[in-house]
């Protein structure tokens, strides 16, 4: 038989992130039963936060792929194999057709793959007949066709492929209270692959919105899909929080916060000026908001620094380290 696709396997755009495309492949193994916001909080990926200083439409996805989606599995107990780089370099081919392979091993073993096409996609099936992957994207319910030829070469110069291998035991507590160190770093640590001028990470992201929104020099586009990607990633945190006070009462003050946090971000989805495009002009009623969410998300930090202090001081200067 030439063609193999993998059912069940879905991937619903609710966080517009990686961890969609994640949690469909996870979800579909049985790997990962609790609710998807409770994988974006286990893994760290609802407390990233980063910018381009004009806000950009790249500023969800301008993030280091390769380091934190690895970290990410490995927090949660699953151990992945991965590959990242550009089109346009020399040994591109030799890659891509290393990536063919990868992908269609792991269809064969009945699990899908994590493709970038211009977004995160699920690789959940080929034909070796038509040389074609069959690919989810979330925004339509059948699935897409992409030549093997044709993988990675996307309008954005980047190409992405995870594919996931097995599951360990891991302890749901401890993996809190890393994902809880993990907000910290993003929190108060730039991206090493960002250059500072352009772009700004964690609590720093907020001085960077509002100098935009101020001049007036953003990306109209770019700026509303930035605010709803984290408006989501927000949302996930308060509810990722909460339920993790069930398991760690501690955690009820920084659950506070997150929650205080995601009304604000509610509040800034709701204003008449989240419009697609953003309006041009400086917007009062979005300076105040963000501000506040500003204040929101450092008090959260605070308090998780607060509940953590002692493991984080013996990381030294690198607390992301685990």
């Amino acid at each position: 038989m030439n063609k193999t696709l993998l059912h069940p396997l879905r991937l619903r755009r609710e966080s517009r992130s990686f961890t969609d495309a994640l949690y469909g492949v996870l979800e579909s193994k049985g790997w990962f039963t609790l609710p998807k916001y409770m994988l974006a909080g286990m893994t760290g990926a609802c407390f990233r936060f980063s910018v381009h200083r004009e806000l950009h439409p790249d500023s969800a996805t301008a993030y280091n792929w390769m380091a934190e989606h690895f970290v990410a599995c490995d927090l949660i107990g699953i151990t992945t194999s991965q590959w990242g780089g550009f089109h346009f370099t020399p040994t591109f081919p030799l890659y891509q057709e290393q990536a063919v392979l990868d992908i269609k091993r792991a269809i064969d073993s009945g699990t899908g793959a994590v493709v970038w096409k211009d977004g995160f996609v699920i690789v959940n099936g080929y034909n070796e007949q038509s040389q074609v992957f069959y690919y989810l994207d979330g925004l339509t319910e059948s699935a897409q066709e992409l030549p093997f030829a044709g993988f990675g070469l996307n309008v954005s110069p980047y190409a992405y492929y995870q594919i996931y291998e097995t599951q360990i035991e891991t302890d749901l507590l401890q993996i809190i209270k890393e994902s809880c160190i993990q907000a910290v770093f993003r929190a108060e640590t730039p991206d090493v692959m960002l250059p500072e001028e352009d772009y700004a990470c964690g609590l720093a992201a907020y001085d960077a919105i509002l100098e935009a929104l101020q001049s007036g020099r953003f990306h109209a586009d770019g700026a509303y899909e930035t605010f709803l990607v984290y408006a989501s990633a927000k949302k996930d945190a308060a509810a990722y929080t909460q339920h993790a006070v069930s398991y760690w009462p501690s955690l009820q003050e920084v659950a506070a916060q997150y929650s205080r946090l995601s009304l604000i971000y509610e509040k800034i989805l709701e204003t008449k000026f989240m419009q697609n495009p953003l309006p041009s002009t400086p917007v009062d009623d979005l300076t105040g908001l963000f501000r506040a969410a500003g204040e929101a998300e450092t008090a959260a930090v605070r308090a998780i620094r607060g509940l953590l202090r002692e493991p984080i001081a013996n990381r030294f200067h690198d607390i992301g380290l685990r």
